[in-house]
């Protein structure tokens, strides 16, 4: 029978050595908590001062996006005062333009109208019945007329004589003829010209209530020597 013999193995005691392993297994673990402390506050700053960084660049940015947006708005809206302006200075000239032209056309046909007089071009000689021209008044049918008369080429003494004005045209469904007298408020039933080279007779009219007016005739009769009647007649037509 064998006998159980326990072996004993003698350690030397220490205690100077394992308070030092202890101390050192602290620090260990202090140094472990102290460098993660240390290493979250280093990220913590350091993505603080990017974060201010990027912070500073976008502030600035978009002052720069402020001042090019001002810069732009500025720039539409002298673009739009320009466009304004332009608009307005080409209605002037246009209406300048129109202006000079309807002179120009009026000085033509004057001009044309005192060599018509002068030296006519064609055979007709004497008293003529040159225009008749019609323009709205005031009232619904209110219009002012005037008649010009010429004497052509053979001007050298005055032509006098009357000339009659009639209005053609519809009253109640039924043909009409309207002495001017009848709607201009004349006394005489003709006008009486005198004229060297021409004479313009101007008035106002109104019509009566239904009266349709189509055409205007006139008849010119000349006194003297030289007597002559001469007649014309012309469409209702209001100029504007």
């Amino acid at each position: 029978m064998k006998s159980t013999e326990e072996k004993l193995i003698v350690v030397p005691y220490r205690p100077a050595e394992k308070a030092k392993r202890h101390f050192l297994a602290w620090l260990a673990v202090m140094l472990s908590i102290f460098g993660g402390i240390a290493m979250g506050w280093y990220t913590a700053v350091s993505r603080g001062e990017s974060y201010a960084e990027q912070n500073q660049e976008l502030k600035q940015m978009l002052e720069v996006a402020e001042g090019r947006a001002t810069e732009l708005a500025q720039q539409v809206a002298n673009l739009e005062r320009g466009r304004v302006i332009d608009q307005v200075a080409n209605r002037d000239v246009q209406g300048t333009v129109q202006t000079l032209e309807s002179r120009i056309l009026q000085l033509e046909e004057d001009i044309a109208f005192y060599k018509n007089i002068m030296a006519p071009s064609g055979a007709d000689k004497g008293l003529q019945i040159q225009k008749m021209e019609l323009h709205k008044a005031r009232g619904e049918r209110r219009f002012q007329y005037k008649l010009v008369l010429t004497q052509v080429a053979d001007n050298n003494s005055y032509i006098q004589g009357l000339v009659a004005v009639n209005l053609i045209g519809n009253l109640n469904n039924k043909k009409e003829i309207l002495p001017l007298r009848d709607v201009a408020g004349a006394e005489d039933l003709g006008v009486k010209f005198r004229f060297r080279y021409f004479q313009d007779i101007a008035g106002e009219l109104e019509l009566p209530q239904g009266f349709a007016p189509e055409q205007i005739q006139v008849v010119a009769q000349s006194s003297g020597k030289k007597a002559t009647k001469i007649e014309r007649t012309f469409e209702w037509k209001v100029e504007e």
